[in-house]
């Protein structure tokens, strides 16, 4: 059986290694050579040589090669971490025709170094490289020849990083993710969750993790690509700007530039002079646009981009020296923060038009950050696009990601929130880390700045607050501890927000998330945005989300399992408990286990086994977390945001993800599918309230809300009919409602015994618009019905319609929080971890995520609260 998808990755890495050494990239005007064959690796002084993958690093090729176990099986972090303790050294050799080295400009883009390395072309060292997130471009014309060889020396992270750590004094930075007694972390330049967090292992990869190309172009070229901003407040709203040192040469006198709508079209073309785009004007860079269609987040509007087209000519219809292309989306992005009278507003608008922000907090989705597809990347957008979500926060301990990451959130409508890349510790301040941070800002600004999906960028993860509130003035000596702050100041007051004024000025900053808000205090919930970490390590009742509200809820979460299907892609049976070595290993938070099974006695029955505490960590987690998403939304427009932590995993751990590090849905990734929904129902019990909440819809819609009392059985015992209401066009808010409970519910025995069926309808046509099932008392105080006790099996028949194969499931009882597995790899389930209503039908459409042609039937496993096979 597969282990886990990352054999497969390496055994693909190592199928391309015997194709041939260089793939060629050609356009009229340019050649690029990708250098990504043909690479092999060692460790200096060693005389084993090794066939390498580029991109890639060195531990998932020593894993292909057999020579490291699969890091995430079992226990076998520490037996990788030597690798990370070692200098490696990679070769590669290419060769270049006659015609290709004359030509004018020959230079080497190395995209990504993991982390630090000197680089040699046929014996002369042509770059020092010290920080994995800059990618560096040489002018090499004057050291290539007909042969070559490439070879790039890598330095271990640790071992380069100990003379800062020395330097200091040894001031041991407060970076307590970092696993290692020496936390050498802060000082190195690369992504903070390879030295271990509190849900991943440690990994501290070395290699070429990004592509290396050669770039052969003509004497005058695009260095950098113009820069296209959207001002509708102008007569000519759309700006066409070349940056300084956009264009390397001086045979160029014009720019011709063209637009071309989503189906190809022209709409919009000009030929000017190269001065009236470095300093736009009406003849050059400044136009309007008939017709404009704007990019809208997921949701709200369709996210339209057009095709911009850019070449470099030699009079106005001269030769043709350089051409470059990109999409671009016009649209306005606001963040407000304003005083009012509950304290500080925070939300976004985009194209004027407030919104709530529904999505989560993303981490990288593997520790070997080369190994991920683009058919990973696609299916993780495919699934939060049909969740509903519009906006992801890519968090500050990862790193920046790929240009295909933004380029799917652009095409699907998803804003990111974009930490730099500084999470939970201090850092230093010194000129030369300063300077190194720089150059890191100025690259990716620059990389990123285009994508209309970039809605902000953010300093760090929660420094500030560490600074406050988490004990450092106590545990470090004064004068280490005004130093934390200085650096602070130094790097996010002054060096980040300065660097943006000048690359990207339209977009708002945030110093720190949170930005004001720490949990521990609830009187400033009213000022900004908040991390409410009293779920899970206030073991607060998940009912307190209901009243600990904030302007912007940006953390928050609570640990599950894998379901079993997964934790056996990672562990043995006999790992099944846990106590067990193996389930300890793949827990990194240090009260998790407890606090889990703390949440799951709240509200469910004690768990009877291993199996059982697994699938109701699920249940916990999904019900609880969207307890707060439903309440948050309920709150708006004083909330007007909810991402949760976490979205997704970078190892197979227990963690506070949604989907889990193979790609399968938890409990909560469909609890916050159903909770994210454009319209949503409500109820609070306890304040004897419901709520409608709703998106910004485009026009008015009337609605009639209906409540059924049922028994577990399906008898009706009461219904209740609300007053007729009017959902308002074109903002986003809740519709309160009072929710007679004495009426619903009128006794204790019915609270036990009975659930509340609420559906709210269109008012002209009677189509059901949502629908939500409450209960008056937790579900361990619920009398369910016993279903392998009375014998009332849920009836269930399978078949294929084209590609799916569709679950039709009925019961005659309550069947609750059903869990549907259909014990195979690759599936996905339309629905899940629901309640199966008596008398109601189901139907279910699983779907494979591994092609496949197979129309067997698979065996399909059930089971609920109530019913355990």
């Amino acid at each position: 059986m597969l282990r886990s998808r990352l054999h497969g990755l390496l055994a693909g890495a190592l199928a391309l290694l015997s194709m041939q050494s260089i793939d060629t990239r050609a356009s009229v005007h340019s050649d690029t050579l990708t250098l990504s064959k043909g690479w092999t690796f060692h460790e200096p002084g060693k005389t084993e040589v090794y066939p390498a993958s580029v991109p890639g690093v060195v531990q998932q090729d020593l894993i292909r090669l057999g020579k490291l176990p699969d890091p995430y099986f079992r226990l076998a972090e520490d037996s990788i971490q030597w690798v990370g303790e070692r200098d490696w050294t990679y070769q590669c050799s290419f060769s270049l025709t006659t015609e290709q080295l004359q030509r004018p400009s020959i230079h080497l883009l190395f995209e990504g170094l993991d982390t630090y390395a000197s680089v040699y072309l046929n014996g002369t060292k042509i770059l020092e490289a010290e920080n994995m997130f800059v990618g560096h471009e040489v002018d090499v014309r004057r050291w290539v020849k007909a042969s070559n060889t490439l070879e790039v020396r890598f330095r271990s992270p640790l071992q380069a990083a100990l003379p800062l750590y020395d330097a200091t004094g040894g001031i041991n930075y407060p970076a307590d993710n970092d696993h290692a007694e020496k936390h050498l972390s802060v000082f190195s330049r690369k992504a903070p969750y390879h030295y271990g967090w509190d849900w991943g292992e440690r990994m501290i990869t070395i290699g070429i993790w990004r592509p290396v190309r050669l770039l052969l172009r003509g004497a005058t070229h695009f260095a950098e690509r113009p820069v296209i901003t959207y001002h509708p407040e102008r007569r000519l709203p759309i700006e066409v700007r070349l940056p300084e040192g956009a264009v390397t040469g001086t045979e160029a006198t014009h720019l011709s530039y063209s637009l071309y709508d989503a189906g190809g079209k022209k709409v919009f073309s000009r030929v000017a002079p190269l001065a009236d785009f470095v300093k736009p004007t009406a003849k050059g860079g400044l136009h309007a646009l008939p017709k404009l269609q704007l990019w809208w987040p997921n949701g709200l509007g369709k996210p339209y981009r057009y095709e911009a087209r850019f070449e470099l000519r030699r009079g106005a219809r001269g030769r043709v020296l350089d051409e470059t292309c990109f999409h671009v989306g016009f649209r306005t992005i606001e963040l407000v923060r304003e005083e009012d009278k509950d304290g500080r507003s925070f939300f976004f608008k985009v194209n004027g038009l407030p919104f709530f922000a529904k999505g989560a907090n993303y981490i990288p989705g593997t520790l070997l950050l080369p190994t991920r597809t683009d058919r990973d990347r696609k299916q993780l957008f495919e699934d939060i696009t049909r969740s509903h979500f519009n906006m992801l926060r890519v968090w500050g301990g990862g790193t920046y990601e790929e240009g295909a990451f933004y380029d799917e959130a652009d095409a699907r409508g998803i804003l990111i929130w974009q930490d730099f890349m500084f999470a939970c510790t201090a850092y230093p301040g010194d000129e030369a880390f300063l300077r190194n941070v720089e150059h890191e800002l100025r690259y990716n600004i620059r990389r990123l700045r285009q994508h209309p999906s970039i809605a902000t960028w953010c300093g760090n993860n929660e420094i500030r607050e560490g600074l406050k509130y988490w004990g450092w003035a106590k545990r470090y000596p004064a004068e280490v501890y005004q130093r934390f702050w200085r650096d602070y100041e130094a790097l996010f007051c002054k060096l980040i927000p300065e660097t943006l004024r000048e690359e990207d000025p339209l977009r708002s900053y945030i110093e720190s998330s949170p930005d004001t808000v720490n949990w521990g205090r609830p009187k400033e919930l009213g000022l900004g945005e908040s991390h409410y970490w009293g779920v899970w390590y206030g073991r607060e009742p998940f009912e307190i989300l209901r009243e600990r509200m904030p302007r912007f809820m940006s953390e928050f979460g609570v640990q599950s399992f894998p379901m079993l299907s997964s934790i056996q892609r990672f562990a043995l049976p006999e790992d099944y408990d846990l106590e067990s070595a193996v389930m300890k290993g793949h827990q990194k938070s240090s009260i998790g286990n407890d606090v889990i099974l703390h949440y799951i006695r709240q509200d469910y029955p004690e768990p009877r086994d291993f199996e059982d505490f697994v699938y109701l960590s699920q249940v916990m987690q999904g019900r609880g977390i969207a307890l707060g998403i439903r309440a948050q939304r309920a709150a708006a427009p004083y909330c007007m945001g909810s991402l949760y932590w976490q979205l997704n995993d970078a190892w197979p751990a227990v963690s506070w993800s949604s989907i889990d590090y193979y790609g399968v849905w938890k409990g909560l990734q469909y609890e916050a599918k159903r909770a994210f929904e454009p319209i949503i129902l409500v109820p609070d019990t306890a304040q004897r309230v419901i709520r409608i909440a709703h998106d910004p819809l485009p026009k008015d819609r009337q609605v009639r809300l209906s409540a059924e009392v049922r028994t577990f059985s399906g008898a009706i015992l009461r219904v209740q009919v609300f007053p007729e209401q009017t959902i308002a066009r074109g903002a986003v808010g809740s519709t309160a409602l009072p929710l007679p409970m004495e009426q619903l519910i009128q006794s204790p025995e019915e609270a036990r015994s009975s659930y509340i069926l609420y559906e709210l309808r269109d008012k002209k046509t009677g189509a059901l618009i949502s629908q939500y099932v409450d209960y008056a008392v937790k579900t361990k105080e619920l009398e369910l019905p016993d279903l392998r006790a009375s014998g009332d099996k849920p009836t269930i028949s399978m078949g294929w319609v084209g590609d799916t194969l569709q679950i039709t499931l009925e019961s005659r009882l309550l069947l609750k929080d059903v869990y549907l597995d259909l014990e195979e790899e690759g599936w996905h389930l339309s629905e899940n971890f629901f309640d199966v209503l008596p008398g109601a039908t189901y139907v279910v459409k699983a779907t494979r995520r591994i092609p496949s042609s197979s129309k067997l039937i698979p065996k399909l496993y059930l089971r609920a609260i109530n019913y355990h096979p």
